[in-house]
């Protein structure tokens, strides 16, 4: 029997649509979506990942009537599937939708416990304005934003509007005069791109021309459109708290309701670095949200490390509370299921080969901490080919070579 032969998916065909990295962002791209199902088809929602989920689920629709939501850090090294796992988290709170009308719950494999509380949750959003989820990194387009900024662009675009603050509150008003669709048919009447006059929109002559036929009495003239856009919605680079929550406000209620909304910012600990002035901003910047829009709103940040694990991050840990840690189990049992998983009839051979030498595999490293260990047998089997012994080497080579800022677990 060959190797390739031992598997339920060919390895030498199969490919890894993602490239094993779980992009976290609100992309809605044919390829992005495309990225998304095959994660929610081969999601392993057991060990800790399935704890995880419920714990978070759980205590978010206990405190859903309370004055505030204790917010949650997930914790992994490098590879350990906590981007993934928000993630999936994000699309099973919208229950995203596809194309061909299948849904997120419905494509991923769920164990009862998540099952129920997704219902609940959903249950919930009818009584609150239905459920929305924002999701992406603090420092994606610039490391220079402030906190501030930087979540009010993730909110922004995961509502369609430009990331860009004046040009996002301009949009809003236009939805709010009830002249967005005018306003954007004038425009592309005149032969240009809606989004290039936005992103130019102090200078669009297009886009001028469009404002002053939609509203005359405000924009009198082309040229007046420059002072007034100006005046009305200046470039800025930072704003105060209490505008980010009003602009927040806006761009998330409807019909008078803030619905349940999940903010997933991915890679938090990488966003401020040594920058400890970075860990108070981000720190107030949830805070303030959470004091301010109350418990509906409900905010995930992952690092590599536990939340009190640097001194940078002990500022977050009294609003990050809830916190979830991934290990390298949860890893080890995600690819057993998904790129390891054999055929059945193939596990009592493969079994017997590692049996007949295991005499020369238990000397591998031997007297070493990583060396073989005698619980290492039942893994044999669901790991073949990898010798669980060099599994455990490369894990601590690789940490020792990752020696960025934010990666700093100890081997185990």
């Amino acid at each position: 029997m060959l190797n390739r032969d031992i598997y339920q998916k060919d390895p030498s065909t199969r490919k890894l649509v993602n490239e094993g990295v779980a992009s976290v962002n609100d992309e809605t791209t044919n390829q992005a979506l495309s990225v998304l199902r095959y994660e929610l088809d081969t999601f392993v929602c057991d060990g800790q990942y399935e704890k995880g989920l419920v714990h978070i689920l759980e205590t978010y629709l206990k405190n859903i009537e309370q004055a505030q939501q204790p917010a949650v850090w997930v914790s992994g090294f490098y590879g350990s599937g906590k981007s993934h796992m928000v993630k999936m988290l994000r699309a099973l709170w919208v229950d995203t939708k596809f194309e061909d009308g299948a849904t997120a719950r419905g494509i991923a494999s769920l164990p009862q416990s998540v099952t129920d509380q997704l219902k609940e949750l959903t249950n919930q959003g009818k009584r609150h304005g239905g459920v929305h989820a924002a999701s992406g990194t603090l420092g994606s387009k610039s490391r220079d934003k402030s906190a501030r900024m930087a979540l009010l662009g993730v909110i922004f675009n995961s509502v369609g509007l430009p990331e860009q603050y004046p040009v996002a509150r301009f949009v809003m008003w236009l939805k709010h005069e009830n002249i967005y669709d005018s306003v954007r048919g004038f425009v592309e009447q005149g032969g240009h791109d809606w989004n290039e006059e936005l992103d130019n929109f102090y200078v669009a002559e297009g886009l001028h021309a469009a404002l002053v036929k939609a509203k005359p009495n405000l924009f009198t003239s082309t040229s007046s459109c420059v002072d007034t856009l100006n005046n009305l919605y200046p470039y800025v680079q930072d704003v105060s708290s209490a505008d980010m929550i009003k602009a927040i406000k806006q761009a998330l209620t409807r019909d008078g309701k803030f619905p349940l909304t999940l903010v997933v910012i991915d890679e938090v600990q990488q966003y401020i670095g040594e920058d400890s002035q970075r860990s108070i901003d981000v720190q107030e910047t949830v805070e303030a949200c959470s004091k301010n829009i109350g418990a509906k709103m409900l905010f995930i940040g992952t690092g590599q490390t536990a939340v009190n694990g640097t001194s940078n991050l002990k500022k977050l840990e009294g609003r990050f509370t809830v916190r979830v840690e991934l290990s390298d189990a949860d890893v080890d049992a995600v690819i057993r299921q998904v790129i390891l998983a054999k055929k059945p009839e193939a596990k009592a051979p493969v079994e017997k080969v590692m049996q007949t030498n295991l005499g020369e595999i238990s000397r591998h490293l031997a007297g070493t901490t990583i060396g073989h260990r005698a619980d290492d047998i039942q893994f044999f089997p669901q790991d073949y080919p990898i010798l669980p012994v060099r599994r455990r080497f490369w894990e601590n080579t690789l940490r020792v070579l990752d020696q960025t800022p934010e990666s700093v677990t100890s081997p185990r």
